[in-house]
Parts: C-alpha cells; structure tokens; sequence
C-alpha cells in the first residue's frame, strides 16, 4: 500500500470516530449551560428585591455570580391575600401573628448556569414574611421540585425567624419570616439528577444538533479527501525547508528592530507596557476586583498574550511578499515558506511572554498544574489559524494593498475588544449572545489559555469539545482557503511587486 492510500484511510478512520465522539460525547447540557431556570412562585408582605447567588463545589458566593428579581405586589395594597390559621412565631417561640397577610402571587424567575453546584436564596434587605407556593428548577418544561420539607429543615438559614408549612385552598405554602439585613437560605438539590433530567428533556434536540453537526464535518471532510495532497503540499514543503525558514526567522526577528539603540528589547516592551496601561486603567482606575477565584490582573495577562501572538503573526504575515519582494523575484527561490516565516518570528517572543504569564502566576500563588500542560495545544491551535489566515492575507495582499489597513483596524484593533480579554463574558453576556461572541475563534484560544492556566478545564470536557470540534472546522476551512488562493495567485506576484 503506498504512502497516499495510507494517508486517506486514516483520515477517514479519524472521521468516522470524530461522529462517533461526537454521539457519544456531546450533550445538549453540555452546550446550553444557562438552559435552566430557577422559579420561586410566591408574594410577600413588602415590596423587596430577592437574589440568587450560585458556585462551584468549595467556592464561596460572590456578586459576580448572582441575579436579582423584584417582588413588586404589596405597595399599592390591592391585591392583598390573608392565609388564616397560622401562627408565625419569634426566635423565643412567642406567637407573633396568627394570620399572614401577603401580596399579590408573582413568579419571579433566575438563570441557573448549570456549571455551578450550589445555590442560596436571598430574601431581600426587610424585615417580613415571604410565602413561597412553589420552587423549582425548569427545563424545556420540566420541573425539578424543591419540596417544602427539605426548605423548612434546612440548617444554613441565617437572619431566618421561622419557617411554617401552611395550607392554602388544597395546596400547601411555605410562609418564611425573616429580619432585616441579609436572611437567606441554602437551596438542596441533586446536581446529578438535575442533569439527568435536562438531558432527557433535550433529547430531540441533541439528536437533531449531533446530526447537523455531523453532516457539516462530513461533507467539510469529503471537500479535504478530495484535495488532501493540495491541501498538505504547503505543510510539506515548510517542512522540507524547515532549517532555511528557521534561518530567515531569526533573521526577520533580529532586522525588524536593527538600527535602534535598544534592539530586540522593543519586542518585549512595547507588550508589557500595553498589559500594564491595561491593568492600570481596569484594577486602578475602574477598580476591578477577581474575575472568578482569582485576580483580575492574570485575567488579562493570561489572556492578552494569544492575542499578542495573534496580532503580530497576522500583520507580519499578510506584509510577508512586500516584506521579502526581493525573494519573491528570484525564479529560483520558494516563497511558500515566506508567511511561515514571519509567524515563526513572531512565535520567539511568544515563548518569552508566555514563561512570563506562568512565572507571574506562580509568583501569585497559581501554580503550574497538570492542566498547564494543555498550553501546547492551544499554541498550537493559535499557530496553525493564524499562519492560515497569513496565507490568504498575504496573497490578497500584493493585489489590495487596502487589505493591510482594514486589518489593522477591523480585526485587529475591533478584536481585541470583540475577544473577551479585559472583560469576563460569561457573566456580562446573555446566553444567546454569549454563543454568538464564540463564533470568534480566537475566543476558544483566549479562553483555553484560561483553562489551562487558571481555571483548570480540559479542552473535551464539557461545552469545550463542541467549540473544540466547530474550532478546528473553521481553521481547516481557513488553512484550505488561504492555501489554495495562495497557490493560485503566486505566480503573478513577481509582476505585482
């Protein structure tokens, strides 16, 4: 068997377990994470605002992980309810009412991100009674009841006078008095069984989202079958010539900086400047506090050095033919190493920027871990998309010279901002827009630099491994296109140039 029937077989093999992962693996669960919602059906004897705080297992609840509702049906005191037969009592067991007047019945609704697996209810900043007739979590209209008994008898319930199980009609309520400050109460569920019962509720959709995204693989699959030996012409040919692109490499790193006193360092101050406006304006100025469990300050830094990476390779890359028009002239001379080079310049201060983040974090008590180790799979993601991108930029490039500009500011300067790098998007975006902002891939490499450093998350677990699949799709769609305009227009560049 020669070497190219080998290669199309393993390619087809790596599709058909990529569809197979892909039924196997992926759940609707795992995608929508803000899919459920926590309903607290009830009224009150004031008008208030109740609150929602959510974390991860051992974390504490913090502000940024919260949502709030108003309760607003007892002001205007027309639509009052009086549940007889009750008997609320004080801290000493003294009967304090006997009667329970309340409010208009509302149903005030939170987004549950499904990540997080703990819950407390606030029940506002007055002092009253607040009739609970119904708590539950609902998905696609399924509920996961809270029942009463678990909320009467749960223990972490601070500022809470007492909690009484009444009868109404033929249903019962939780009438719940509390004082003034800041009385909640721990919500009890079985993260599991909620799960479970999401994902059940979701099934069809799965089933329809698994296929879609199965066809698309396939037939982006069949498209790089057809052309596969074109398509990997380029990576060969960088590889047959990987010791002269090493050569100009350095050459490139060291010229683009030649005749200034200071040289190759401008290459690391201009970065750390840029991260430290960026930590002054936001921790000083704007006084932002943790992101998450930890600084915000290796929030950004964690973050801006992909994009850094990102920015220079794509700007050297796309100038790569006018750079070396002098190469490209010479009949002899094989400019399909070109783009390559430049990335590959710009990837030597990279390394230096990405050691810095990690000493940085350790400096501050974020240790490398296991996870770091994922790291090279994210450099290698950033590398291959954006020496795709070099590819079809710098051919475009030679015949649109406005081509350089609208990167500039467009992608380049727009991006940083459309990239969540100094601002926390799971918690500033709803969940429809959130999934419009990872459409972005240079949203998956920013946030799995995250992930390996900080938060600690494997790119197959969870909703990564959907955004892992539909990543790669793009880059090879990219590296395809980018090659094959490349290949087609190269030789007219000696006449352009």
């Amino acid at each position: 068997m020669n070497k190219k029937k080998l290669l199309r077989i393993l390619f087809v093999v790596m599709i058909i377990i990529l569809n197979l992962i892909i039924f196997w693996k992926i759940d609707f669960s795992d995608i929508d994470t803000k899919g459920v919602t926590f309903v607290v059906r009830m009224a009150a004897n004031k008008d208030d605002t109740y609150q929602i705080y959510y974390s991860k297992s051992g974390g504490d609840f913090e502000e940024v992980n919260s949502a709030s509702e108003d309760y607003v049906g007892f002001g205007d005191g027309t639509k009052v309810t009086t549940i007889e037969g009750v008997k609320i009592t004080d801290g000493a067991d003294n009967i304090i009412e006997e009667a329970v007047v309340v409010g208009e019945e509302q149903e005030i609704r939170f987004d549950f991100p499904m990540e997080f697996d703990n819950l407390r209810f606030d029940f506002g900043q007055f002092a009253g009674n607040t009739v609970i007739y119904d708590m539950y979590f609902e998905m696609s209209g399924v509920k996961y009841q809270i029942p009463f008994t678990q909320l009467q008898m749960e223990e972490n319930a601070p500022s809470i006078i007492s909690r009484t199980i009444a009868s109404r009609d033929s249903d019962q309520c939780l009438i719940v008095n509390a004082e003034a400050g800041d009385p909640n109460m721990l919500i009890q569920f079985h993260k599991d069984e909620l799960l479970n019962q999401y994902k059940e509720a979701n099934a069809q959709k799965k089933m329809i989202l698994d296929i879609a995204l199965c066809v698309v693989m396939d037939f982006i699959a069949i498209y790089v079958l057809l052309h596969f030996f074109s398509l990997i012409e380029i990576p060969v040919e960088i590889y047959q010539n990987r010791k002269l692109a090493l050569t100009l490499a350095k050459n490139d790193f060291k010229t683009k900086y030649a005749g200034s006193y200071l040289g190759m360092l401008w290459a690391f101050i201009q970065p750390i400047v840029t991260i430290l406006v960026y930590w002054f304006v936001f921790t000083v100025g704007l006084k932002a506090g943790k992101v998450g469990e930890y600084p915000f300050v290796l929030f950004i830094v964690v973050g801006i050095i992909p994009w850094f990476f990102f920015s220079d390779s794509l700007n050297g890359g796309t100038n790569a033919m006018t750079d070396y028009n002098y190469l490209v002239k010479k009949v002899v001379f094989n400019i399909d190493i070109l783009p390559f080079v430049k990335v590959l310049s710009a990837f030597f201060v990279h390394c230096f920027f990405i050691a810095f983040a990690l000493i940085l974090c350790t400096c501050m008590g974020y240790h490398p871990t296991i996870y770091t180790l994922q790291l090279i799979y994210y450099i290698f993601c950033n590398f291959v998309f954006v020496l795709g991108l070099s590819y079809l930029t710098s051919a475009i490039v030679v015949f649109f010279r406005d081509l350089g500009q609208f990167i500039n500011i467009f992608i380049l300067q727009v991006g940083v901002w459309l990239t969540p790098i100094m601002w926390n998007a799971n918690t500033m975006l709803s969940p429809l827009v959130l999934k419009i902002f990872k459409l972005n891939p240079m949203y998956y490499i920013v946030s799995g630099f995250r992930d390996s450093v900080l938060d600690k998350n494997w790119f197959w677990m969870g909703d990564r491994l959907l955004w892992t699949i539909y990543f790669w799709i793009i880059t090879i769609l990219v590296f395809g296109l980018g090659v094959k305009i490349f290949r087609r227009l190269k030789v007219h560049f000696a006449d352009v140039l």
